[in-house]
């Protein structure tokens, strides 16, 4: 089984500022399993003597601002399990830290408040208009559903989302406080969502995103057949494992459902994103560092240790069959060693600080160290982060706890999102390790490059599911700073947080 990085075939639409990101050009699988399934009433389409089925269309405005990244997005989506989704409108603008050499938040603040109002007001314009057909062949739009943008009425979002946390608490305000006001201008509810929960559930967006391009260039008999054939839910279904990776988190998840992600591994202390970042400052030469045009520097050492940018790279990398060949102490031969994090235990955690400190030791011993020995230096950092990620993976696919046993077992998907799970070293490393350890069944699954990083589209889907559960949140709630995704974390996890309501529970009391 090879990894599924997944490559759309729609177009994201996405002007990145300062970023210019594309999608690998790996293989995709197959999604026709997903197609949506008829739940509706049948309706006639009047230009055809063939029944069709009719949805209602879903339609939010969703808003990041958890960092550095302003981020506003327009999804719709075909109600119900298993929809259809068509990305409307998706933008990202990075604040330009550079002379900090990390993210300053008043900076990131600033860039928020400068931009959001009018990438907000450019998402508008691509909200879909009034006059266009439904799904059902029918006309949208009531006085009530409309909204004047420059003039001209178009469809009103039937909620709007936004990141509520975890994140910098000041940054998280201007797109809340955005959200609010814009929730109350069109009298709809807000979803405020988890960061990290998007970030899980990115690929499902992808599969929802892939039927709906495949609706649209399909002809009617070909959509009513898929309309018979949908899956009840998008791709992967629950259970999964979820390698959550990041410049602040690095998570190995259990996700059994939309709000049930158990926490089985997090690091101790620096996550893996931050500790790639702050060594690329010190191993990449000092002239790459200053031409770069971002303060995320993890990607500039990739390209650095892999100069050579073809979509088959040869990494020459060979997965260790056992665990005792995985924590040898590697040794470059040239006067300096690396030991793999946490060798001596199998404690279900990630540390990344002590080789982090290591590579700074080595360099502040060797400062005339040249390009090739710094590229060495950037491979074998890398490869030992990477593979640190993978042992806890292994230990999580194999417990002695026999329920957890029994839980784990069945899990045939393993999703990598964040923005590290771009890097595609680590990608071919954790696909090299799982199939050289026994679990060549097992899928690897990360969304296309610009899905992994924050964005505002997995906001937007996350606010899609969470509105088909029946949750709303209520006006007054507040941001969080910390918010764990585990029920069983001090909290209670993504539904301990206060202001949820369900109107399903409403409806039925």
């Amino acid at each position: 089984m090879r990894v599924t990085c997944l490559t759309p075939t729609w177009p994201l639409s996405l002007p990145w500022t300062r970023h210019s990101f594309y999608p690998r050009a790996f293989k995709l699988r197959s999604l026709s399993h997903l197609l949506p399934s008829a739940s509706q009433p049948l309706q006639r389409h009047p230009l055809s003597s063939q029944p069709r089925i009719s949805r209602r269309r879903l339609l939010t405005l969703a808003i990041e601002t958890s960092c550095d990244d302003t981020c506003v997005a327009v999804l719709e989506k075909d109600s119900g399990a298993g929809g259809a989704a068509r990305l409307l409108f998706n933008k990202k603008l990075t604040s330009d830290n550079r002379a900090f050499r990390g993210v300053h938040p008043n900076v990131a603040v600033a860039s928020h408040t400068q931009h959001l109002a009018p990438m907000v007001r450019e998402a508008m314009r691509s909200l879909p208009e009034t006059g266009a057909e439904d799904g059902g062949g029918g006309i949208r739009g009531t006085r009530e559903d409309m909204v004047l943008v420059d003039g001209e009425a178009r469809k009103k979002p039937d909620f709007v989302t936004v990141t509520r946390g975890p994140g910098m608490l000041s940054n998280l305000a201007v797109g809340l406080n955005t959200a609010k006001g814009l929730a109350v201008a069109w009298d709809v509810p807000l979803l405020g969502v988890n960061h990290m929960q998007a970030h899980a559930l990115t690929p499902r967006l992808v599969s929802a995103l892939e039927v709906g391009k495949r609706r649209s260039s399909t002809g009617q008999q070909e959509r009513e057949v898929a309309d018979r054939d949908e899956r009840s839910e998008p791709s992967p279904a629950f259970p999964f494992l979820s390698l959550l990776v990041s410049g602040g988190h690095s998570l190995l998840v259990l996700s059994r459902g939309l709000n049930d992600h158990a926490i089985l591994a997090e690091a101790q202390n620096i996550a893996i994103g931050d500790m790639l970042d702050k060594c690329a400052r010190e191993i990449v030469p000092a002239s790459e560092i200053t031409a770069g045009d971002s303060v995320m520097y993890g990607p500039l050492l990739e390209r650095f240790a892999f100069p050579d940018s073809s979509s088959d790279i040869d990494y020459g990398y060979q997965a260790h069959p056992t665990r005792k060949a995985e924590v040898q102490t590697f040794d470059s031969g040239l006067g300096w060693t690396l030991t793999p994090p946490l060798s001596e235990t199998t404690a279900m955690h990630y540390d990344f600080s002590g080789l982090n400190g290591r590579v700074l030791k080595v360099l502040l011993e060797r400062p005339d160290m040249d390009v090739e020995e710094r590229r060495l230096l950037a491979k074998h950092v890398m490869r030992l982060a990477f593979e640190h990620l993978a042992s806890r993976l292994l230990l999580a696919l194999s417990p002695e706890d026999a329920e957890k046993d029994e839980e784990l077992r069945n899990i045939r998907t393993v999703v990598v999102a964040g923005g590290v799970a771009s890097n595609r070293y680590l990608m071919h490393i954790l696909r090299s390790v799982l199939d050289a350890r026994g679990y060549g069944h097992i899928e690897l699954v990360c969304p296309p490059l610009p899905l992994c990083t924050d964005n505002a589209a997995m906001i937007a889907w996350t606010g899609m599911e969470m509105y088909e559960a029946g949750w709303r949140s209520e006006l007054d709630i507040r941001l969080i700073r910390k918010w764990p995704l585990d029920p069983k974390a001090e909290g209670g996890g993504i539904l301990g947080a206060s202001g949820w309501r369900n109107v399903k529970d409403d409806k039925e009391s």
